[in-house]
């Protein structure tokens, strides 16, 4: 099978849509969506705000879609509930007028649109139970798709107005939702053991340092996500350059995600997040010392093994050590902690890091990397199933 398809080939037709849909979204909205609000006269720090409201939602909101999703055993449905509502609350876009507008709308989808990835992926790793169902090849479309949004995106905005990118995206979720529709519903019993889930997981320490360990290595790209392409266009490096070492960063993620299976077969999950932290180290270290181009276009590859292995390493941490009628709560907690508090939190610094120390500021990041390494040592000890 070639290794751009899970070996399920029918069911992966059903689930790779979904991945399609949300990473087109993400295409459109990081590249584009500050244009639009900045036409819509935010400023500077408004456009921050509004941005930071789906990071902030996730934090609060993820938890509980995940418990209801694992209360009901359900997986598409709150998917498809959850898009349906998106879509109309984005249609107030198109008639709203100032800051506390906008801001009112971003936060109210929100609180849906950041809860996507945790039982999207939840749905697909449940099926990898009990069929073979390959999850990176699976997931590898999201990131063939945010390539080609922030692409094509461009593409169809030359020429017109700024008020197109609200369409474009409009156009996204409605197919995020037909893409939803896609979906194969599963059904997860609920026992005991699942019940109080959430406050279950909390109380179990393992579980909270796995959160921190894997939360520090996606915490790690907080000045990268904040400063990086202003530092890289202060040491003269071209707008086209800058684009293709974000985008050489993405297809290496592709390229790891097609080959996971064979490539680290023999990993535990650990040792996975293990090699995304040492691999983060590394490169922040030498993002430190503002490297010229040669270097940046050997270390960006990088991009796709930190992220790829950290994020695998999680998903298979979760899947292998979590019982199964708690598992949307993990993931929905791998999330909002891992994803939203600590990456929400790191962004929320980064940019007073980058005004202080400049490219150094990496170093910062690499100390996270550094600090989740020795958390990783610890949890090599962890049971095979958390005494939860």
């Amino acid at each position: 099978m070639a290794p751009f398809f899970s070996n399920d080939l029918f069911m992966s037709m059903r689930l790779a849509p979904f991945y399609i849909a949300l990473f087109l979204i993400v295409g459109f909205q990081l590249p584009f969506w500050p244009v639009w609000l900045s036409f819509k006269g935010l400023t500077a720090e408004e456009i921050g705000i509004v941005l930071s409201a789906p990071v902030w939602s996730k934090i609060l909101f993820t938890p509980m879609i995940a418990s209801l999703a694992d209360y009901f055993g359900r997986r598409r449905a709150p998917l498809v509930i959850m898009s349906g509502f998106s879509l109309v609350l984005f249609q107030f876009y198109f008639v709203v007028d100032g800051f506390f507008q906008i801001f009112a709308v971003a936060l109210s989808i929100g609180m849906f649109i950041s809860s996507f990835s945790a039982i999207g992926d939840n749905l697909v790793l449940t099926l990898g139970r009990s069929r073979n169902i390959d999850y990176p090849r699976i997931r590898l479309w999201g990131s063939v798709a945010f390539i080609a949004g922030s692409f094509f995106g461009g593409q169809l905005l030359v020429g017109r107005s700024p008020d197109f990118i609200p369409v474009m995206l409009s156009a996204a979720f409605l197919f995020l939702f037909l893409c939803c529709l896609l979906l194969p519903e599963i059904r997860v019993s609920r026992s005991d053991q699942g019940k109080k889930g959430l406050r279950r997981l909390l109380k179990c320490p393992p579980f909270l340092i796995f959160l921190i360990a894997a939360g520090l290595i996606q915490g790690s790209y907080a000045v990268l996500y904040s400063a990086g392409t202003l530092h890289w266009q202060t040491q003269g490096i071209s707008d086209a350059t800058i684009g293709f070492l974000w985008a050489e960063g993405v297809v290496v993620e592709i390229i790891l995600f097609a080959f996971a299976r064979k490539l680290f077969k023999s990993f535990s999950p650990i040792q996975l997040i293990f090699l995304g932290g040492a691999s983060g180290m590394i490169r922040w270290i030498v993002m430190g010392f503002s490297p010229d181009v040669p270097v940046l276009l050997v270390i960006q590859m990088l991009h796709g093994v930190t992220f790829a292995t950290a994020h695998l390493g999680a998903m298979r941490f979760i899947v292998e050590k979590i019982p199964i009628e708690m598992s949307a709560r993990a993931q929905g907690l791998y999330s909002a902690v891992s994803l939203g508090l600590i990456l929400g939190g790191s962004l929320l610094f980064s940019g007073y890091l980058y005004e202080g120390f400049a490219a150094e500021a990496y170093f910062f990041m690499a100390g996270g990397c550094a600090v989740a390494l020795l958390i990783c040592q610890y949890l090599r000890r962890v049971p095979e199933t958390l005494q939860l």
